[in-house]
């Protein structure tokens, strides 16, 4: 079957609007791979600065705490706990089970 100029220009559009789709979805996916990668990454340094304290004001940190620690992936967590790791004066005020995140 011949195809009309009509067809023909309807076709090509079609391909141009799916190559232009997947071009923005890999942009998209990109931009969210490196939000998530930072985000990873501060949550890590966060975690590295509640141990790092942790350790200089009480010496010993029990693998268990540095596990729950470990574990939470919320920066706002964090943060709170970090507050509770600066004014706390035993291990045993920091409960990180309530920053769960």
């Amino acid at each position: 079957m011949v195809q009309t100029m009509a067809e023909h220009l309807i076709e090509q559009g079609k391909a141009q609007g799916i190559q232009q789709g997947i071009e923005q979805g890999k942009a998209q996916g990109i931009e969210q791979g490196k939000a998530q990668g930072i985000e990873h990454g501060e949550i890590k340094a966060k975690q590295a600065d509640v141990l790092k304290i942790l350790r200089h004001r009480f010496d010993a940190v029990p693998d268990s705490l540095a596990e729950e620690i470990n574990s939470i992936r919320s920066l706002p967590c964090l943060d709170a706990l970090l507050e509770r790791v600066l004014t706390a004066n035993t291990l045993d005020e920091i409960d990180s089970t309530d920053f769960d995140g």
